[in-house]
């Protein structure tokens, strides 16, 4: 391996990041480059392996602005912990086990490839050379430039210099795939996967270009490299990596098949390579500079995965999408006192690996949309586009991104400043609710900003936050919910904020409602009378109110109430309209707070009223999508009978759990002729083996072991989590931690999840989790993304203290080894605790509402 590095300040030393390599001393030369290759003496080698730093100190001082090559050899293991270099397998037709070698360096893992300078301030370019079998391929970031011969039927392939860019983005695989390529661009773009599965690069390879030349007009600038590679890694423990020019995936975020998979998997294939595309400008093109703005990387590419799907998709409305796919979800997490700013000082790998979650992903993405809003569609691309250009194959910093917004605002006429208004909301944790009170005489509305928390528990928390607020709102006499432009701003040194007649305010018999297509990053809570003349609203003519508004009252409502800040009176009666919905976004809104009440209820005694009042909202919506779906069903019907089935046969629907049988028998009874619908395989297969034994559940796993498509696999994998026999989820807990069982360990933490989320299985989960814990920590390693999925699923429903007290004293008795896990743990404990609060604060409210209300 050779570097060459220009020294910027006088130094004795040089330091590099390695893990888990071992350098060949005697090998290591340094040579200045300015001076004829003159010879630098080294003194020792010193090794930080806290920092994972390989330190050359050296007999004199380097001078400044002179370049230095470094050359050495070294020594690597191609491991099994799906990160750095290593290695992946899969089972070809003929039942041969296949190898193939793949990177993933994300964030800090170049350093277990080779030695290097692993911070993504750091840039270089880089000349790869792959040595492989002559029965091999091999692909990195650039084309190949050319191919040697080398001993023992071994090939290298001399790859074109990369661009400048981060060690981050650095990838190669090697392996003995296939693959299909579109050349109808000006970018060769290939898809790469198994001989076995490239049935199913077909969507991939339509999507891909297409999202490419979205994007180049969109940030107007072409795509800087020659050709764009996409390659299926059967072993992926993220959803995908952006490498420049080389994109990896896990198989099911890549293969589609027609015929296995469904409508839902094909959305997130088609969401997750816009999200990787447009980080071939947005992070590759132009990289923070340090972890702490990794926010500007994924808020941006989370954001530009609506907008591209959107294009390639337009009849899936995904823009609409974004509210229920990730505003909502990241609306709870953010109302947590554990959770964090998206602009987070980090400071080590561990620090770094925890922000990568959905604060950074989410929040960022919604934060980002509001800016859209307010600065409007052609400043905001004008800023974004002269951001790009100033800063291509270089690094920067969120300031740097609003002094581009705030001239291209002043250009056009707005003269918004940006970086005040954007610090408020990436440099504060949590978000505001408004809270609107009305004299409805005078013909006033009363705005006032506090921080929301889900659920206050006496911690000393500082409430002195707020931030600058873009404000739109609309009435029953105005109904215009097209305008998200702001009509004013809630300045945070505002201390409340009156509107009047003037302002559109109208009498007192109409409704106002604030943030339009809830396009703010913030909840709103009326005075009761306002509640009630929606709730009036709803129940008349419901499609009055704009159907992303819909969905945000919907959870405004239950999550208020969940936070003690509205009647659960209020919230339950804004649900009776459901019974006259149709549409996906407010069903998939109501559905996924009915959830947290089911958690709550499950082993209560209310829990069957409960149960059968969402039967009841569910009825009418059943009865008209059906079971069974038509060919002419729009991509978001299909999405809504998928919710409305599933939670049909969870609510104990007669003909769903007809259906589920009957297809599951036919399937045992025939296993070449699946003639299950691939949108509904999971709510099939799991009320069949709910309702089964032994002998549905083993057909099942054989079927997943069988599976030669990824996203039939993941749905079986949940699926087998719906038995109620506890023995038999004590097995599949087992599988997980084998390999060998067919269950990858990219999925053993899926397989818990899945089993937590069965009210049976959560509190055999907890336990397998405490139990087996060293076994766990072997598999997944010190420092790991799987431990912080497994807490989350255990922990979600848990609402008792004697709960709180086990959860409490796991994380005290690990919490030296919990690694990346740590914040995912005080989340955990913090959401335990509000669960348990809302149990003494909010049960008896809601069982008394269940026995006035349902009969």
């Amino acid at each position: 391996m050779k570097l060459r590095l220009r020294c910027t300040d006088a130094t004795s030393h040089i330091t590099l990041h390695i893990k888990n390599i071992t350098v060949h001393e005697a090998t290591v030369r340094i040579t200045s480059a300015s001076d004829q290759g003159l010879l630098v003496d080294i003194v020792n080698f010193a090794y930080d392996t806290n920092r994972q730093f390989l330190i050359v100190n050296l007999n004199k001082q380097l001078v400044p602005k002179n370049d230095y090559n470094i050359s050495m050899k070294f020594l690597g293991l191609l491991n099994e912990d799906l990160n750095g270099f290593y290695r992946s397998s899969y089972v070809d037709e003929t039942g041969r086990t296949r190898w193939l070698a793949v990177t993933q360096f994300q964030p800090t893992d170049a350093r277990k490839a080779f030695p290097c300078m692993d911070e993504p301030a750091l840039k270089a370019t880089f000349d790869i050379t792959l040595i492989r079998a002559s029965n091999m391929t091999s692909i990195s970031n650039m084309p190949i430039h050319h191919t040697e011969d080398r001993p023992n039927n071994n090939k290298a392939d001399v790859y074109q210099t990369t661009v400048n860019m981060s060690t981050y983005l650095l990838a190669f695989v090697v392996s003995d795939y296939a693959f299909k390529a579109n050349n109808a661009t000006n970018t060769r773009f290939s898809v790469w996967a198994r001989s076995g599965a490239m049935e199913q690069v077909e969507y991939a390879l339509y999507a891909g270009p297409k999202t490419l030349d979205f994007f180049e007009t969109y940030f107007n600038i072409t795509y800087p490299l020659p050709k764009q590679d996409m390659v299926a890694v059967p072993d992926f423990n993220a959803g995908a990596m952006e490498n420049w020019g080389l994109i990896t995936y896990r198989e099911s975020a890549l293969l589609w098949d027609p015929k296995l998979s469904s409508p839902a998997s094909k959305q997130r294939v088609l969401t997750i390579i816009v999200h990787e595309l447009a980080h071939q400008w947005f992070g590759n093109l132009v990289t923070p500079k340090w972890w702490d703005d990794l926010w500007l990387n994924e808020g941006f590419a989370s954001y530009m995965e609506y907008i591209g799907s959107d294009h390639v998709e337009p009849t899936w409305k995904m823009a609409d999408q974004f509210i229920s796919q990730d505003l909502h979800n990241v609306l709870e997490l953010d109302s947590l006192e554990s959770s964090h700013p998206v602009s987070n000082p980090v400071n080590n790998p561990d620090e770094i690996n925890e922000i990568f979650d959905s604060i950074t992903y989410s929040k960022g993405a919604s934060i980002i949309r509001m800016m859209n809003m307010f600065l409007g569609e052609s400043t905001f691309r004008k800023g974004l586009t002269n951001y790009l250009n100033a800063f291509k194959y270089q690094n920067a910093e969120q300031d740097d991104l609003w002094r581009y917004f705030t001239e291209a605002s002043k250009e056009d006429g707005f003269n918004i400043d940006v970086k005040l208004v954007m610090d408020t909301w990436t440099r504060q944790t949590g978000y505001p609710v408004i809270n609107i009170s009305r004299d409805y005489d005078a013909r006033t509305v009363k705005l006032i900003q506090k921080k929301f928390f889900l659920v206050p528990i006496g911690k000393n928390v500082s409430r002195t936050e707020a931030w600058h607020i873009p404000i739109t709102y609309t009435t029953s006499v105005s109904n215009n919910f097209f305008d998200t432009r702001p009509q004013f701003w809630f300045y945070a040194n505002n201390e409340s904020i009156t509107l009047n007649e003037h302002d559109g305010i109208p009498s007192k018999d109409e409704w106002v409602l604030f943030n339009i297509k809830q396009t703010s990053y913030y909840r709103v809570n009326y005075d009761i009378e306002n509640w009630k003349l929606l709730i009036q609203q709803l129940e008349s003519n419901h499609e009055v109110i704009d159907v992303i508004n819909r969905a945000q009252l919907i959870d405004d409502a239950m999550d208020l109430a969940r936070a003690s800040q509205l009647d659960y009176n209020i919230a339950l009666n804004l649900t009776n309209y459901l019974v006259k919905e149709v549409e996906y976004l407010p069903w998939d809104s109501a559905t996924t707070n009915f959830g947290f009440i089911d958690d709550m209820l499950s082993v209560t005694a209310a829990y069957g009223k409960w149960k059968k009042l969402v039967a009841q909202r569910l009825k009418p919506i059943y009865e008209k999508i059906g079971f069974v779906g038509k060919d002419s069903d729009s991509h978001l019907e299909k999405l809504n009978r998928v919710n409305v089935v599933g939670w049909a046969c969870r609510t104990d629907n007669q003909d769903c759990l007809r259906h589920s049988s009957d297809l599951y028998k036919q399937w045992m009874d025939n296993p070449s002729d699946d003639p299950i619908p691939p949108a509904l395989k999971r709510t099939v297969v799991c009320y069949a083996i709910k309702h089964g034994d032994e002998l549905e559940w083993n057909f099942a796993f054989e079927r997943f072991q069988k599976s030669n498509v990824g996203t039939e696999k993941d749905i079986l994998l949940s699926a087998l989590s719906c038995t109620e026999k506890p023995w038999i989820l004590g097995k599949y807990l087992m599988l997980a931690l084998n390999t060998s069982s067919g269950i990858r360990k990219s999925d053993s933490s899926s397989v818990f999840s899945s089993v937590a989320s069965n009210s049976i299985g959560r509190p055999i989960a907890f336990d397998f989790l405490r139990d087996k814990w060293n076994l766990i920590k072997e598999l997944h390693g010190s420092s790991f993304f799987a431990i912080a999925k497994m807490v989350k699923a255990v922990t979600q429903s848990l609402n008792t203290r004697f709960g709180l007290k086990q959860l409490n004293d796991f994380v005290e008795m690990h919490s030296s080894a919990l690694g990346t896990a740590k914040r995912s743990l005080q989340q955990a404990i913090e959401q335990t605790e509000a669960n348990v609060i809302w149990m003494e604060n909010n049960f008896d409210i809601v069982n008394a509402w269940l026995l006035r209300n349902v009969s």
